[in-house]
Order: C-alpha cells, then structure tokens, then sequence
C-alpha cells in the first residue's frame, strides 16, 4: 500500500533587506571575498534578517504559522534600523558566520523578535531558547582556509557604515534547500500595524 508523507515545508520568518541599501551590502561582501577566505555567500537577492526559524512544517502548521505573525504584525509599528558594523559568531577571532549588524533600532527589531514568538507560543510553537540577535547574515565558513586574512578584514570593517532601512513588514518566508544554495520563497507578507490587511 502506497502511503503518501505530507509533504514538509522549511520555513522562517523575516524581514527583507531594503534594495537600497543591497549594493552597499554587496561591496562589503566583496571586500571579504577578496581576502581568499573560503565561504558559502548569501547570494545577494537572499539577503534578510531571520527572526524566527521553524524548521520543517506540515501545510496545516503554515497556516497556524501565517496565523501567528499576521497578529504579531498587529501589535508592532513601522521603524528605522541602521545597519553598522561587520561581525562574526561565535567572535571575531574565530568567525563561523560573518554578518552585519543592527545600531540604532536594534531594541526595537529584539521587540518584534520576542512579540512574534509570544505569538506563535499561543500556536503551540516552541520558544526559541537563545536570545534573539539583530543581524544580516552574509555568509558561513566553509573550511579555515586563508582564516587569518579573513580575520584582518573583519576587523578593519567592525566599524563600518552601511545604511538605514525601515522596518515596516514581515515576511513567512519558505526555504528550498538545492545543490547551488537555498532558494527563498514568500508565502505571506504581512505589514506592520495592519495585520494582513
């Protein structure tokens, strides 16, 4: 008897990164390429700030997801981030991950992070243990070839300027794993202060 497996989905929420601040994102990106380091980039029409990470859902959890943000979204309001400074987990001196980070609006971002998850504890989701961190992720280590050169130039770049951004929508973002990296689609893309509306 042939039993079908519904079919999972991996999905996340997040923010998107404003178009105008994705070329000066991109020229960061490049400036770490060029110390040889040996990474998997996050091609630049993938770059967002995850807010919450739910793994691999049935079609029925989705909905309870899009559910969930959709009255998150409600208690929330538009607002400004500035994205300042490269950094790297677990630290500097020895980056796993390379990422830019969150200045002004950072407390406002970690607000929304903990509303969503408030939101989707009343959907029976799992909290999310570790402390939420404002970043945008620009990509991961893959082995710790040229490691030191990479280091030099997070380093020269800890302080660097990027942009401003309005925060003003959420996004139920659903992730394709393939060969050539994941591919991002939105499922849903809810506006602050407005619900779904």
């Amino acid at each position: 008897m042939n039993r079908e497996h519904p079919r999972l989905h991996r999905v996340f929420v997040a923010v998107e990164l404003a178009s105008q601040l994705r070329e000066a994102v991109v020229r960061i990106q490049q400036t770490l390429k060029d110390s040889g380091a040996h990474m998997r980039w996050v091609h630049p029409q993938n770059l967002h700030f995850t807010l919450r990470f739910l793994g691999e859902l049935p079609l029925a959890e989705v909905a309870k997801v899009k559910i969930a943000v959709r009255e998150a979204s409600q208690r929330a309001s538009p607002f400004m981030i500035h994205l300042r400074g490269v950094g790297a987990f677990p630290s500097l001196e020895r980056p796993q991950v390379v990422w830019i980070g969150v200045g002004e609006g950072e407390a406002e971002f970690i607000k929304l992070a903990e509303t969503i998850n408030l939101s989707l504890a009343r959907y029976h989701f799992p909290r999310e243990d570790r402390p939420f961190t404002a970043h945008l992720t620009l990509g991961r280590l893959k082995t710790s070839k040229n490691w030191g050169d990479l280091v030099r130039v997070l380093w020269s770049l800890k302080d660097v300027d990027v942009g401003d951004q309005r925060v003003e929508a959420l996004v139920v973002m659903e992730s394709h794993l393939t060969p050539k990296g994941p591919i991002y689609t939105p499922l849903e893309t809810i506006p602050l202060g407005r619900g779904g509306a």
